[in-house]
């Protein structure tokens, strides 16, 4: 019989989530979305996860948390602290407000789909900007909260906010 490689789990060290996958899979996460989708490992609500506290050493969630209303979001974010380890990170993006309603005045029909949501991914219920969405994490507990004005890239023409922040 092998002897074990430890006797609990190393300090630092947990599982990595990718909420709100879609069709895009992230090698050595679990990548889980409330639909059943090319990416999706398990089918699940990320308001209740089903993995004990502290487990987690990352989570990344890009265009999630504007599908929540505010009262939602602080669920949300108690959820994610709850299963974090000590020190384990988040990183999320959300459409950039502001950026938005710069974009608006050139390009009208495509912005109103940016902020509201597109026809097969509707239901953007909050929008955020720099100091909203820090102020929402820091509120949460979370630390060392940066946040980029940078765009994903398969989404190079969406203002997006992109948040890094450690628990």
């Amino acid at each position: 019989m092998e002897e074990y490689k430890h006797y609990m789990r190393p300090a630092g060290r947990g599982i990595k989530l990718h909420l709100g996958c879609g069709d895009y899979w992230f090698d050595g996460y679990i990548n889980i979305d409330h639909g059943t989708y090319g990416g999706t490992d398990m089918k699940i609500d990320i308001k209740e996860l089903p993995f004990q506290g502290k487990v987690v050493e990352i989570i990344e969630a890009y265009e999630v948390l504007e599908h929540f209303n505010r009262y939602e979001a602080d669920d949300l974010l108690n959820e994610w602290k709850r299963v974090l380890i000590d020190g384990g990170k988040v990183r999320i993006s959300v459409p950039n407000m502001d950026g938005l309603i710069e974009k608006y005045a050139t390009n009208k029909e495509e912005t109103i789909k940016m902020i509201y949501g597109y026809e097969d991914n509707p239901g953007h219920k909050q929008g955020y900007t720099q100091e909203t969405l820090k102020l929402l994490f820091e509120e949460h507990g979370f630390k060392d909260v940066v946040i980029s004005t940078d765009s994903l890239p398969e989404r190079p023409n969406e203002p997006q906010l992109v948040l890094e922040a450690h628990l």
